[in-house]
């Protein structure tokens, strides 16, 4: 299934890539790319996440990471969603 990107979304990956590269640019560069990877993943298996915080809202913890993708499923127009990307420790709620 076809995954799709809100600008918030990408914008809260930059914010990490960002945050990150000022320790190091190769860690930065490899939890973006595991993050973009699990979204991927998402998109094989849609159903995979368990219910969000928000109603109609799943979300998937990017595996040894505190980075959890928010995303909705929508299978009359592109299935997959992913409407924000954040540290575990960040409120969900909007």
């Amino acid at each position: 299934m076809k995954v799709r990107f809100t600008l918030e979304a990408l914008t809260h990956i930059a914010g990490i890539h960002f945050y990150l590269e000022s320790r190091s640019h190769v860690t930065a560069t490899r939890i973006t790319a595991r993050i973009f990877a699990e979204a991927e993943r998402i998109g094989e298996f849609p159903q995979i996440g368990h219910e969000g915080a928000i109603a109609d809202t799943y979300e998937w913890t990017v595996a040894d990471l505190p980075y959890i993708i928010v995303y909705e499923i929508d299978f009359d127009k592109t299935p997959v969603v992913i409407i924000g990307v954040f540290h575990g420790a960040q409120n969900r709620r909007g």
